[in-house]
């Protein structure tokens, strides 16, 4: 779940309701967002443990007001801070719940990207365990193991490497040379 109280709400969104002007009641009405007075209604509503929500967000506004996360570390990075409100003390990313109505959205797992795709070659060809070509198998974009190594520095990180490696795959495919060699030949690197 990812909540937050009713400043924040109205100053910045959540999930897909947005801030103020736009009004919350359709959200709520389709069982989106959840709204209560209180963080033990919320937790109610949610079907999540009232008590633990209640010492959960105690322990996080304690860290919040001195600008740290000490549970989840959000807000430490450059990456973080940068998308955070540059008016926000201590921390730009990191804000206090205090007071009602709370608000909340259900988190569940999607497809965004990935930074565990398939091995590739310099051609693009997907490359088995043992690092060897599987012919007339290719992969680009979130589909490649990424070329940042495991991290995600910002959204659409997959996209420059999606159109150069789509580009080179292509290249191959169609039996033109890449970087000055014959397609086909052997791995350069």
């Amino acid at each position: 779940w990812l909540i937050c109280d009713h400043r924040a709400q109205r100053r910045y969104g959540l999930g897909w309701s947005k801030p103020f002007p736009f009004p919350t009641t359709k959200y709520v009405r389709a069982g989106y967002l959840f709204k209560a007075p209180t963080l033990i209604e919320l937790a109610h509503k949610c079907g999540i443990d009232a008590q633990q929500l209640e010492v959960t967000v105690s322990a996080f506004n304690l860290g919040a007001e001195q600008g740290h996360d000490p549970l989840l570390q959000r807000g430490e990075s450059l990456y973080n801070r940068a998308q955070g409100d540059a008016l926000h003390g201590p921390n730009p990313s990191l804000g206090s719940l205090h007071k009602g109505p709370f608000y909340a959205v259900k988190l569940v797992p999607g497809s965004l990207g990935t930074f565990a795709g398939l091995n590739t070659d310099a051609y693009a060809r997907a490359l088995d365990e043992h690092g060897t070509p599987i012919p007339g198998l290719f992969a680009v974009g979130n589909d490649m193991n990424s070329i940042m190594n495991g991290h995600y520095p910002s959204g659409g990180i997959t996209l420059g490497p999606g159109m150069t490696f789509g580009y080179i795959a292509a290249r191959v495919l169609a039996g033109q040379a890449v970087d000055g060699k014959p397609a086909g030949q052997p791995d350069p690197f």
